[in-house]
């Protein structure tokens, strides 16, 4: 039994599986199954997998086109090691990639999922690192995924416990909610090691999808409903749609945004769900950068507009204050 079970969804990934299969095999880590599942390809991607001989290799094929998510179950129930790591067939994991996770969680007994940071490549080359404390990666939940799935490894036990699996109905965002429904039960860092490729290009889901938007809002609403339950339906849709959007238009807006985040800190104080100082910084920094970036644009073309511009500013920080004033 492997300790370490290695799901790579795979569907039309000819051009690139051998590059993902390879960067897995080659890993200074070696006891691990990669599970490879192919939900169907029309290409020739078995073809080009059954090329590449190795014991720590499973090969499954669906019998029908089942979904990302719907094929990740299935690879969660072939798993049989102690963790589970993500891998996409289009990717590129570093060799000490799996070493450096599973020494993480072999030390920290407390911590059921890590994931690492992600170099892009390919149409872009941002960096992406998420939250190391599990405090704060619950806060960072409310706005978007805080996890990056396909460099994640987490306790196969932790998840089991709970029933966690992932959800077709919430695809393309099925990380996304699997990691909000998690978070109630699991701790999960970001580690700061850029040790995943990801590799971006035109075809991608998540890049495509027209519904991805959509199913982020749904797992919004969910997550707070469910952390602050003193909260209102309306107080929740309030915060999701009016302050999770990078943007104030007009001065309704800055009051608006600003009564939305004192609401979610009001509640938390029964709650008790996130960190209360960490929750607060968080959300007022949020609201004084939204607000330095409207005030940025606005005109003043009258007294009226002058007082307006007063009243808004001391919400912000000094640095901005000044920044600002000296713009005037």
């Amino acid at each position: 039994m492997a300790n370490i079970s290695i799901l790579m969804p795979v569907y039309n990934v000819q051009d690139y599986v051998v590059e993902a299969i390879e960067s897995m095999l080659h890993q200074t880590y070696t006891d691990f199954e990669l599970i490879l599942l192919d939900d169907c390809s029309t290409d020739k991607t078995a073809e080009v997998i059954k090329t590449i001989v190795d014991s720590r290799i499973v090969y499954h094929c669906n019998e029908r086109n089942m979904g990302l998510a719907n094929n990740l179950n299935v690879g969660l129930k072939m798993a049989s090691g102690k963790y589970i790591a993500r891998m996409d067939g289009d990717d590129i994991s570093l060799p000490d990639r799996l070493q450096i996770q599973v020494d993480f969680l072999e030390t920290h007994p407390d911590i059921d999922l890590c994931s690492c940071g992600m170099k892009m490549f390919g149409a872009d080359n941002q960096v992406w690192v998420r939250d190391y404390d599990p405090e704060q990666v619950k806060i960072t939940m409310l706005f978007y995924s805080a996890v990056l799935h396909a460099s994640s490894l987490f306790r196969k036990a932790s998840f089991e416990k709970y029933d966690l699996h992932y959800n077709q109905d919430t695809f393309p965002a099925e990380d996304y909610d699997l990691w909000s429904r998690a978070i109630f039960y699991c701790k999960m860092v970001n580690l700061p090691d850029v040790l995943y490729l990801y590799r971006m290009h035109h075809a991608q889901v998540t890049s495509t999808d027209k519904r991805s938007a959509e199913k982020c809002r749904e797992i919004q609403l969910k997550y707070l409903q469910k952390a602050l339950p003193e909260l209102t339906q309306s107080d929740v849709i309030n915060f999701v749609d009016r302050f999770v959007p990078e943007e104030i238009k007009t001065l309704c807006d800055v009051r608006l945004f600003k009564k939305a985040y004192t609401q979610i800190v009001k509640a938390n104080k029964t709650a008790a769900f996130f960190d209360q100082y960490k929750l607060h910084t968080t959300l007022n920094k949020r609201y004084q950068n939204k607000v330095f970036m409207f005030l940025k644009t606005f005109r003043i073309s009258s007294i009226k507009d002058f007082f307006t511009f007063l009243t808004v500013l001391f919400d912000l920080r000094l640095n901005q204050i000044v920044k600002l004033i000296l713009k005037k």
